[in-house]
């Protein structure tokens, strides 16, 4: 029998799984004709199949030596085991000799892309893909790819339209449905993202990935029809397969459960291993130690809101500050002042992950402080490659990051109690009062009054700020009783998408409250915000997920805050701000609690009122608004890691004293 009868016989074996037949059936080629390059390529594609990938390297390197240069489908069936195995410079070597061979291949220009882009070089495989498509407009895997790498470069009209192309091929493509899901979302096209991510679990039932993303955005559009069922269908899949994930963001407004988040966090993290060496730990101190603040929210948004006064105010005599910005950019006055504020300030959004790693390790940082965490757009998963000797973690996301590459997570004793250091992977550092780092230069625009926020001129006004997501059956059920106790009350809610608000109204009429005592306030710029926010009477909490920047905004417009005090540290956050505010009687236990003071205060509007010129009388006094005292406990953390880092110890937790102390 000739070499390629005898191999047509190993590939039927091979395609019948009789891996041994297969590898004999090569091995007899070989012992005859031992420079016949597919048999090399049959017993490493065993080799593969058979999870023996230790003899892969020797078996690929002579099936290649002795490959013909003109044979593109040979190079790129050697590129796919290499790839197959995670060797990735070893597969971009194999998919280029295939294109060189056979510049016409695309499906080798395809396999090249997806390559260039899981070793981090968007150019690179951009350029491959649009060869591939040019060649082959059919090929639905470039056309989701290239969306991404669109996606990633903020161009959403092109990648919205590979999307559709890819999902147009092939229609049960549930990776793309995935994918051009989360992008209608991030477009602010919620019910076509809901759509999208429906189809998506249908195309991948196991996918607890999609199945999180529905479930998230029915609750951002108050669709609560089977949620608790949803949910805990999410909770069997991740239980039952260990390679299961979903965001851990989206668990925060699930379920009020710190160790579901910590085994969410970690199946999150456990996708990011480290591809660049082990960074050497530092054996000496320099005359200022240089920390670096990694995020992707340096424009108007809650956590720059937060943060403005933080930079500006570290003490530069000690400290030499760094801001790595990776996300939007705008003309804002917070951006401006955050820019100003720190020493060194640098957009490195442009740069791909592998090149933003390098850039930054590069930059001998000593304490890198990541404050994005687990939301949406982060690049957190970077800390993977051990970026400084040490990384920690604050305010950006509530919770642990389920991460061994972080090594701090800064907290108060408030939501991360002693005793329950077992919800998170991070050594925890407590700062006195509240964790919590607030600007009091805070601008606010000239306060409007009722009419013009379009509220009644009379009556109590509750209020609650909080995006969608966090408001549940349980707590708007609670909150409907209390507009019934209360005559002549409103809610104030953040507009949201039309349907969702229609849904509240519909609930509200359902329990015989006027869908008119439901008032939704459009999105305004931070400074008006503040100032409409003034004329609320009592803000209401959301549990499982708290108030954070919303909590503060509201005491510092002098409006008390009603919290019901959860578990995990995302329930927790509310109960921490008031107690740093002074208004330790405002934290409750109980919804039933929550509901009976609601109604008393709302009955008491004297009461309410000294509550409110006592929280402003107090505001620049109070542990949540002394920025100086803030900026100067998270310096002395830093300091007192690094010291534990020169010591050559392990990251452990502490609590910070008061300056008092």
């Amino acid at each position: 029998m000739s070499p390629s009868e005898l191999l047509a016989l190993a590939q039927q074996r091979l395609a019948a799984a009789d891996l041994p037949a297969a590898d004999n059936f090569a091995l007899m080629v070989l012992e005859k004709y031992p420079a016949y390059a597919p048999a090399w390529l049959l017993r490493a594609e065993v080799a593969v199949r058979a999870g023996q990938t230790g003899q892969l390297p020797a078996l690929l390197t002579e099936a290649e030596r002795l490959g013909g240069a003109e044979d593109g489908t040979f190079h790129l069936r050697c590129g796919g085991l290499w790839r197959a195995v995670a060797q990735l410079p070893a597969a971009t070597v194999a998919f280029r000799r295939a294109v060189e061979a056979e510049p016409t291949l695309a499906t080798a220009w395809q396999a090249l892309g997806v390559a260039q882009q899981e070793l981090g070089r968007p150019a690179e495989a951009a350029a491959a893909y649009q060869r591939a498509l040019a060649l082959d407009d059919t090929l639905a895997h470039s056309h989701n790819n290239y969306a991404i790498l669109f996606q990633q470069a903020g161009q959403v009209d092109r990648a919205l339209g590979h999307y559709r192309r890819a999902i147009a091929l092939l229609p049960d493509y549930g990776v793309a449905w995935k994918n051009y899901a989360n992008l209608l979302q991030a477009s602010g096209k919620l019910p076509d993202a809901l759509t999208a991510y429906e189809r998506a679990t249908q195309c991948l039932p196991g996918d607890t990935e999609a199945q999180a993303g529905a479930l998230h955005l029915r609750m951002l559009l108050l669709d609560w029809q089977g949620l608790a069922e949803r949910s805990e269908a999410l909770d069997r899949l991740l239980t039952a397969e260990h390679w299961t994930r979903y965001s851990p963001f989206i668990q925060l407004g699930l379920a009020d459960d710190p160790a579901r988040q910590r085994q969410v966090a970690e199946r999150w993290a456990a996708a990011y291993a480290p591809t660049l060496p082990a960074l050497a730990r530092r054996e000496a101190d320099r005359a200022r130690l240089r920390v670096a603040y990694l995020g992707g929210d340096f424009f108007a948004h809650a956590t720059s809101w937060l943060t403005r006064g933080l930079f500006k105010r570290h003490d530069r005599e000690r400290f030499e500050v760094i801001a790595y910005d990776y996300g939007k950019v705008d003309e804002s006055v917070v951006r401006s002042d955050i820019m100003a504020g720190v020493e060194h300030f640098e957009a490195v959004g442009a740069l791909d992950d592998a090149t933003l790693a390098r850039y930054i390790r590069a930059a001998d940082i000593d304490i890198l402080v990541d404050i994005k965490g687990w939301t949406r757009n982060s690049r957190t998963h970077l800390l993977a490659e051990r970026l400084a000797p040490l990384q920690v973690h604050y305010l950006g996301f509530p919770g642990t990051l389920g991460a061994s590459w972080c090594d701090y997570l800064i907290a108060d004793a408030t939501v991360v109690p002693p005793g329950q250091e077992q919800y998170y992977r991070e050594a925890i550092v407590r700062l006195p009062d509240c964790y919590q780092i607030n600007d009091n230069e805070r601008l606010v625009a000239p306060l409007p009054d009722r009419v013009e926020a379009a509220l009644p001129e009379a009556g109590m006004v509750y209020c609650c700020f909080n995006q969608h997501y966090k408001l549940t059956p349980a707590l708007f059920q609670v909150w409907l009783e209390i507009l019934q106790a209360v005559p002549g009350s409103v809610l104030w809610l953040l507009a949201g998408s039309p349907v969702g608000m229609a849904r509240l109204q519909d609930l509200a009429a359902q329990a015989g409250v006027s869908p008119g005592r439901l008032i939704f306030a459009p999105a305004l710029p931070q400074a008006a915000h503040l100032a409409r926010l003034g004329l609320a009477d009592l803000a209401l909490d959301t549990l499982p997920c708290n108030s954070h920047t919303t909590a503060s905004d509201a005491l510092w417009m002098g409006v008390p805050m009603l919290t019901c005090l959860g578990r995990g540290y995302a329930a927790r956050v509310a109960a921490s701000c008031l107690r740093a505010a002074r208004l330790p009687e405002l934290v409750v236990d109980s919804l039933s609690a929550y509901k009976d003071l609601a109604i008393r205060l709302g009955h008491d509007r004297a009461h309410l009122a000294a509550l409110k010129q006592r929280l402003l009388a107090e505001r620049l006094h109070s542990a949540l608004f002394d920025t100086d005292t803030k900026v100067t406990q998270l310096e002395a953390a830093y300091l007192a890691m690094w010291q534990h880092h020169l010591r050559g110890e392990q990251p452990a937790g502490f609590d910070l004293p008061t300056l008092a102390d």
